[in-house]
């Protein structure tokens, strides 16, 4: 059987080596070649530049013509000497994970390169014949890099074999989740920041001023990010920028506007990535069109899916959020974060707040088996439910308990029997809801299929998806 040729680039990181274990794990001795590559910029310039050009500025600038051309020699062999001193060093790390693999029987060798990291990468797929690629990630800069990272994007996109990555999770990972520490300042004295963005498109502006009457209401201090494409003309750009000012001029203390440049999506992730925001506050972009009152669009999606804060999205339902609809899981703790924020921002606003779950019909495992009073329309007393010493019964006895605190009674709970997004979606129909807060467990990679992304997608309503797991933020 011939064996598969995998490239596995590494770049000196204790993380980056994570993935040869990674490869032992998935292959056996005898199905893969394994190939150790590092690339790296040299120490100093290449040696293909002409000494005159690299030099001149070290060079005696009076004396003999000798004296001149032996201080370029001079430089030169340095230089050179210099950078096959750091490629045995290269070689050396990378000899050291061959012979590991060696000795776990593995057909191993090394190879190390200078130049661009990418494109060395690259080249070595395409002249060796690698038919896998295996790489660690760092990056978290923009969106085609949130995942992937600058490297492993290039490498992604242009090498025709395929690649498996190994994402490293930024240390912010290891603390609380956004949705868990916007539940904990709202309230708690602490300054919440909201941050909010405009292309211009009319409910991105609209955006503005929800977030403005948010950050009043709630004493948060406010970002209006004003992204501008370069594709287009300066004058553009500068009514974008007027407006927003214009939206935010009465507000005190006075919100931060901060100019963008670029893809709305990757600049905004890289400034939410790179500063800390409780919440972000935006409309659907230009890219949303003409479609239903209720889509987001494409670039909206992604902010929400990768977003490293918890989303509102605001849809334009009504002005004012009057009526509040909750919804809670199954989770102990996540879903009285839920609670928590939801209580709060219905006192806020002052609004009515309505508490509901769903149960499934994969519910058997925490229902009881006795016959409950659900009717047609799936609702289930909650007498009933509380009657039954199961585990949604202690739940929902947690979940009164804390609204309690807020000085809100059990007559706001509802339970309902059904399919999860879709009894969600009725109920804040059916029920005329203007915001509509859902908590999301689902990382970037699971989040397009889970309820929080249902209940965006589709709702009529703002949604406010509270992100309760740091998986993939």
């Amino acid at each position: 059987m011939t064996k598969r040729k995998v490239l596995i680039p590494l770049d000196g990181s204790s993380f980056s080596r994570q993935i040869v274990q990674v490869v032992r794990t998935f292959f056996d001795p005898d199905d893969v070649d394994i190939l150790l590559f590092r690339a790296a910029y040299p120490p100093s310039i290449a040696t293909d530049v002409a000494p005159q050009d690299v030099f001149m500025g070290a060079m005696p600038l009076s004396g003999s013509y000798d004296a001149y051309t032996q201080a370029v020699d001079s430089e030169y062999a340095s230089a050179t000497q210099e950078r096959e001193e750091y490629r045995a060093e290269l070689a050396a790390e990378l000899q050291r994970e061959v012979e590991r693999l060696q000795q776990a029987g593995y057909s191993a060798s090394a190879e190390v390169q200078f130049g661009e990291p990418a494109q060395r990468i690259i080249d070595f797929v395409a002249d060796q014949g690698v038919e896998l690629v295996a790489m660690t990630t760092h990056g978290r800069a923009g969106l085609g890099r949130l995942v992937l990272g600058s490297v492993a994007e290039r490498v992604v996109r242009s090498v025709s074999a395929p690649v498996l990555l190994m994402r490293n999770l930024p240390e912010s990972n290891a603390n609380e989740a956004p949705g868990t520490a916007l539940s904990r300042t709202l309230g708690a004295g602490q300054q919440l920041r909201i941050a909010t963005a405009t292309d211009g498109s009319t409910l991105a502006q609209e955006a503005i001023c929800k977030a403005g009457n948010l950050a009043q209401l709630l004493g948060a201090l406010l970002t209006v990010y004003v992204v501008a494409s370069d594709r287009k003309d300066a004058s553009h750009s500068r009514r974008i920028m007027e407006e927003a000012c214009r939206q935010i001029a009465q507000l005190a203390p006075r919100p931060e506007v901060v100019p963008l440049v670029g893809f709305t999506d990757e600049v905004l992730l890289e400034e939410t990535g790179r500063n800390r925001i409780d919440l972000l506050c935006i409309g659907a972009f230009q890219d949303r069109g003409a479609g239903a009152s209720n889509a987001i669009g494409p670039t909206a999606q992604r902010l929400v899916q990768h977003a490293p804060s918890s989303v509102l999205m605001y849809k334009g339902h009504r002005a004012k959020f009057r009526r509040i609809l909750a919804c809670v899981a199954v989770d102990d703790s996540l879903d009285l974060m839920v609670v928590n924020a939801a209580a709060q921002f219905a006192r806020a606003m002052d609004a009515e707040l309505r508490l509901l779950h769903v149960v499934p019909p994969s519910a058997a495992s925490y229902l009881s088996p006795a016959r409950d009073d659900a009717g047609a329309s799936g609702a289930m007393a909650l007498e009933a439910v509380l009657a039954q010493g199961t585990r949604l019964s202690e739940l929902v006895k947690a979940w009164i308990a804390r609204l309690e605190e807020y000085g809100i009674g059990s007559d706001v709970m509802l339970i309902q029997r059904g399919s999860v997004p879709e009894a969600i979606l009725k109920t804040a129909h059916d029920g005329e809801y203007d915001l509509v807060v859902v908590g999301s467990r689902a990382g970037p990679a699971h989040f397009l299929g889970s309820v929080a992304n249902g209940v965006v997608r589709y709702a009529e309503q703002s949604v406010l998806v509270l992100r309760l797991s740091n998986a993939g933020a």
